[in-house]
């Protein structure tokens, strides 16, 4: 396909209108090698574009990297190398590596790639004005993006480009999000900001928030009445599966007629609430935070903190009788086979 520069950006880039020639007789330097990072470098050599992987010498990503026949180098001498840059490690981590380790070996004209937007929007990292900056992110883990690029399909994908890049820089968005078979779904038009406060928004609201303390406190309250643990959390968390898979495949509508008429009734007339006006206030704040930096300001100082950071507030959850009874019944469906 001949390449020819974009008038303007479509709101939605389709595979067979997007050529990968930005990205022919290129480097792409792959910064990190955890789920996302190993998907996108296969899926781009997969598709006959040369990758370099950028990691710590001695660390447990570049045994594996090497394992998949990659070539293999520090970070700042695959920066150096690359004429794309993606940063596929966390964002906790994505300035400091920026300001400290690839900006002062970059090359001029080599292009900054992120698959989120939290580090450009939110987290301090600041490409020089006129570089090529883009967003490419895959909506999905990195097994995900993979398992489906081997079968020939692929992921949707929301691509930007940074305040300042060239224009042709699309391009190059689009061109990458082709190579690891995001435009297969299609290519979404967005912004850096835009993607990090929903990404975030729906994580902490819904995925792995609010969809977590709801199983939690419906467990609770089972419990709490003198209901068996094991009856709860079938009830509760097992089943939440079953109603997610439909939900994916056939749309809230969808839902509702292939449950019985019991389920569908009560779900209507009980749902709202439970969600009421307290917890939509309750919405608006959290993304208020969000939109603030208010989030990534906390985030950014606590990730790490062995009271208030991660570590310890999972390590509390997974004590929890929520966790217990969940561990319990998988061990004894997968003694039996009957483990997903």
């Amino acid at each position: 396909m001949h390449h020819k520069p974009l008038a303007s950006p479509p709101e939605v880039f389709e595979e067979d209108r997007v050529s990968l020639a930005p990205l022919q007789g290129k480097i792409v330097a792959v910064l990190g090698y955890g789920t996302q990072g190993r998907a996108q470098a296969l899926n781009l050599r997969d598709s006959g574009v040369e990758v370099l992987v950028g990691v710590r010498p001695g660390s447990p990503s570049e045994g594996r990297a090497r394992e998949d026949a990659f070539p293999v180098a520090p970070p700042g001498e695959a920066a150096a190398a690359g004429d794309v840059v993606m940063f596929l490690v966390p964002d906790e981590v994505m300035a400091g590596l920026h300001d400290e380790v690839v900006a002062p070996r970059l090359r001029e004209g080599t292009a900054l790639g992120f698959a989120h937007g939290f580090a450009v929007a939110f987290g301090g990292l600041q490409p020089a004005g006129g570089r090529p900056c883009f967003l490419c992110a895959p909506k999905g883990q990195g097994d995900k993006l993979r398992e489906a690029f081997v079968r020939g399909g692929g992921l949707p994908s929301l691509l930007a480009i940074g305040e300042g890049s060239p224009s042709r820089t699309w391009e190059l968005a689009a061109a990458y999000a082709k190579a690891i078979g995001c435009l297969r779904g299609g290519g979404f038009r967005t912004t850096f900001r835009e993607e990090c406060v929903a990404d975030e928004f729906g994580e902490q609201a819904v995925l792995c928030g609010g969809v977590i303390e709801l199983l939690r406190a419906a467990f609770d309250t089972l419990v709490a009445r003198g209901y068996g643990a094991t009856n709860a959390y079938f009830e509760c968390v097992h089943e939440l599966k079953l109603i997610t898979d439909l939900l994916h495949r056939y749309g809230v509508d969808g839902l509702r007629r292939r449950i019985s008429p019991t389920a569908a009734y009560g779900g209507l007339t009980r749902g709202s609430r439970v969600v009421d006006g307290h917890v939509r206030a309750e919405l608006a704040r959290i993304l208020e935070e969000i939109e603030s930096g208010a989030f990534a300001r906390e985030f950014l100082a606590r990730h790490a903190d062995p009271r208030e950071g991660i570590a310890a507030r999972a390590a509390a959850e997974a004590d929890s009788p929520l966790a217990r009874a969940g561990r319990e019944l998988r061990e004894r469906l997968a003694s039996l086979g009957l483990a997903e």
